[in-house]
């Protein structure tokens, strides 16, 4: 329990900055809450259920995630595998994770007008210097 508090106050601050990022992104490509979180939640869900699977393999009965059905068992099995890569790279998945549990706050106090997502800053174009050129005779 104490392992999961250390790495989630260490995952916090890069997980807020992908967050913030992919929410402001989001507000601005889709028109509602739902278009929002439809486009954000789907592989976070994805890898937090195949992460969950890989646990269950490893802490419990391994024969627990069989059925019996090869091709049910088949893509379990490949759940599985995606789960523990995704527990061998820790370091980029918690960060994604939470990152998304933080968009998903933050696009859910935007539409209830709590908190103002502002527009991603965009890069302004240099202008073109044509005084510093020596023009040739």
């Amino acid at each position: 329990m104490t392992a999961a508090i250390v790495l989630v106050i260490l995952f916090l601050p890069l997980a807020f900055i992908y967050g913030r990022y992919r929410a402001r992104r989001l507000k601005q490509r889709h028109a509602t809450l739902r278009g929002r979180l439809s486009a954000l939640l789907p592989l976070p869900a994805f890898l937090a259920v195949c992460a969950a699977m890989a646990v269950i393999h490893e802490t419990g009965d391994p024969g627990a995630l069989l059925t019996g059905n090869g091709v049910i068992d088949a893509v379990l099995g490949l759940a599985r595998a995606i789960g523990q890569l995704e527990l061998i790279l820790f370091m980029i998945a918690g960060p994604f994770l939470l990152g998304a549990v933080v968009a998903a706050l933050l696009l859910a106090l935007d539409a209830r007008g709590l908190v103002t997502l502002a527009a991603p800053a965009q890069a302004e174009p240099e202008p073109a210097d044509t005084a510093s050129k020596d023009p040739s005779p």
